[in-house]
């Protein structure tokens, strides 16, 4: 039976090649422009618990050398919390790292790379790097020699010609180019493919997988029908006010009362304001089954942000 070909961007397949300690050595150098000196600890799909009745980081690649932990990882698919997900990550970093009884100048420098094959912060940005600063100081950062750096592979051209721009093309569609490093990784990627032990073991292990779809299709769905039920509020109260404020006035003309304008605006606002609700939740709720049915997690986690993209999801399956 042929199998489609597993690309870098699988988390197997990414671990398999990072774990090589030479190129590990070398996305540090092209990521961070930090010579590593040899690395002393690498393990894919490490797992670490920082306490037994927590839950456990599994990581893509861990790496370790001298004064310094690196986690880098593979995120192929849209995370709707990625910043909960580098705090995370962070955490287990620093109480596996810190052995009982050291002090906190013992705590290595760390860094956690995102290598993602989309825009987690929708900016348009090659390459961010996340740090603690002062929100009433903005220029005063806090050093306390921990960094999180996510990358976004689709914006791969708009860096300037070198290694980085190479790998983040390599990993949005395969592209290998001349670069050393990529052509390095690619080889592994398609000796791997050939491996056809590892590659059945590969398309066997789907659990995580599964496991990581399910947890960010609860995510996006929760992020989505709260951000409809906000827009269903506000538009129920500005339908409430409009029709209050007619029928307030007709009732107010017809009657002559003051009582009946009150009586209308109140009426009307709560039956606006209940219709605007119902209506604008039963469409989120039915855009969201949608979704989740056909398995667009990225079109999920759009509708929580991007207006326009939810206008355009809505109008496509006629809600």
């Amino acid at each position: 039976m042929n199998r489609p070909r597993i690309a870098f961007t699988n988390r197997w397949m990414f671990g398999r090649g990072v774990l090589d300690e030479s190129v590990c050595k070398d996305v540090i150098r092209c990521v961070l422009g930090i010579e590593a000196e040899r690395i002393e600890y690498l393990n894919a799909e490490q797992v670490l618990e920082p306490a037994i009745d927590s839950r456990g980081v599994r990581m893509d690649v861990y790496a370790r050398e001298a004064n310094r932990v690196y986690d880098i990882e593979m995120q192929a698919g849209a995370e709707p919390l990625i910043g909960q997900r580098f705090r995370y990550y962070q955490s287990a970093l620093d109480t596996t790292a810190l052995a009982p009884g050291k002090d906190y100048d013992e705590l290595p420098e760390s860094f956690i790379i995102f290598m993602c094959a989309y825009d987690p912060f929708d900016r348009g940005i090659p390459l961010y790097t996340l740090e603690r600063h002062c929100r009433e100081a903005p220029d005063l950062t806090v050093d306390c020699n921990a960094h999180w750096i996510a990358l976004n592979a689709r914006a791969w051209d708009a860096l300037p010609d070198g290694a980085l721009r190479d790998l983040l093309h390599y990993t949005q569609n395969g592209s290998v180019g001349s670069d050393p490093l990529v052509r390095r990784i690619d080889r592994i990627v398609t000796e791997a493919n050939d491996d056809r032990k590892w590659v059945s073991k590969v398309f066997y292990c789907v659990s995580t997988i599964e496991e990581n779809d399910a947890r960010r299709a609860r995510i996006l769905e929760r992020l989505a029908l709260k951000k409809g039920l906000e827009e269903g509020r506000t538009r129920g109260l500005e339908e409430g006010r409009t029709r209050g404020l007619e029928e307030g006035r007709a009732q107010g003309r017809e009657e002559g009362r003051a009582e009946g304008r009150a009586e209308g605006r109140e009426e009307g606002r709560a039956e606006g304001h209940a219709e605007g609700v119902a209506a604008a939740e039963a469409r989120y709720g039915a855009l969201v089954d949608r979704l989740l049915a056909e398995r667009r997690l990225d079109d999920l986690h759009a509708i929580t942000s991007d207006d326009g993209r939810r206008a355009e999801l809505l109008a496509e399956f006629g809600l």
